[in-house]
């Protein structure tokens, strides 16, 4: 199941051995709270809450997640104020290394505004 969930978090390729630190890291959690996690995106609804969020918000989505799909992320767009959906167009759930380096930059430039 984690393997399965490592090779769906990532678009872009992925060498073996980050592929094996990625695995490990799920391996280090204790079961039975993955489990309880997983339970809970089943069941929670977080929607309504959005409306709250009152803090300048960046949301960077990959077009390619296929853990919490790119829709999503317009969702929260659109229910956050003062929200930002910046769309990666080569990446998966993990952005952050999919494409990292403007990853960064856009993480740098939403600081600095």
């Amino acid at each position: 199941m984690l393997r399965d969930f490592g090779d769906m978090f990532f678009f872009q390729y992925i060498t073996e051995p980050f592929s094996y630190w990625f695995l490990q890291l799920g391996l280090e959690a204790a079961g039975w709270s993955t489990a309880a996690i997983a339970n809970t995106w089943l069941r929670e609804e977080l929607f309504c809450d959005l409306g709250t969020i009152n803090m300048p918000t960046l949301i960077i989505h990959g077009i390619h997640d296929k853990v919490v799909p790119f829709q999503l992320g317009e969702v929260q767009r659109r229910g956050i104020k003062n929200s930002k959906l910046i769309p990666f167009q080569y990446s998966g759930h993990g952005s952050f290394y999919d494409q990292r380096d403007l990853f960064n930059e856009e993480l740098m430039n939403f600081i600095e505004e």
